[in-house]
């Protein structure tokens, strides 16, 4: 076993002694026991709004109720650098909570919980990729955080896919400003040229598959930003996935 496969698993046991994934609801803390999904107590995991059926044929985030189109607004106006998205739940309050505990309080345990998650999302899907390649953090924030939330979630999802995890593929080069308020149209000219593929990566990434996988997708800016790196390099088709997508139509940014 290499070193680092060993400091890994030895890490994710003393967070495991430190922070019982089991114990706790994950949302309200209330006491739970292994049998609840995702360390969700029952009240908190059907407050989730989960992608079902009514999902948009481009991004995959969830259509507004009655939509009589295939597509999403933003989907029919802009053109994306990935093939196709998918996602898992809908960006609503029990959702942010998840993505705010796991990306500004420490709690990088929570992005095993999400890598769960994206797997059985994906369970259900007929989907054909080589590689699973995480959305970089830029090394400033990851200097701050302490971990790249993305990776965390990647190499679970990647154990449960069995697919190969290439989590130093690419880097983001340029460390761009928070995007929540910014309109779509700023987002896509904040993030052009925002990451790099390795050489050393692009390589082997020749006319691969790639499954892209990153926490929010609100505009889809920094994954087609990604996506558009990773083609330019030879990359085949680029899949992304996401924990939550947020909807303006639904009231969700």
């Amino acid at each position: 076993m290499k070193t680092f496969d060993f400091l890994e698993k030895g890490m994710e046991k003393c967070m495991d002694m430190l922070f019982p994934p089991a114990t706790y609801c994950l949302c309200c803390g209330s006491i739970i026991d292994s049998t609840r999904k995702y360390c969700l107590c029952d009240k908190c995991i059907r407050r989730f709004m989960w992608a079902g059926q009514d999902l948009c044929d481009v991004c995959g985030r969830i259509l507004p109720a009655n939509s009589v189109r295939k597509t999403c607004p933003d989907c029919r106006e802009n053109v994306h650098s990935f093939d196709r998205g998918y996602t898992c739940a809908s960006y609503g309050l029990y959702e942010r909570m998840l993505m705010m505990d796991l990306k500004y309080k420490g709690k990088a345990y929570i992005g095993r919980v999400i890598g769960e998650i994206m797997a059985d999302r994906m369970d259900g899907e007929s989907l054909a990729y080589d590689v699973i390649i995480p959305v970089p953090v830029h090394k400033k924030r990851l200097a701050e955080r302490g971990y790249d939330q993305a990776e965390i979630i990647a190499v679970t999802l990647g154990k449960r896919a069995g697919k190969p995890v290439m989590r130093k593929a690419m880097e983001r080069i340029r460390e761009t400003p928070p995007l929540k308020d910014q309109d779509a149209h700023t987002r896509r000219k904040t993030m052009e040229g925002a990451f790099r593929v390795f050489s050393a990566a692009g390589d082997k990434l020749s006319q691969a598959n790639v499954l892209l996988v990153d926490d929010i997708y609100t505009t889809g800016a920094t994954l087609d930003s990604a996506a558009t790196a990773l083609k330019d390099v030879g990359v085949g088709k680029v899949y992304v996935l996401t924990f939550a997508a947020g909807n303006k139509s639904l009231g969700q940014q």
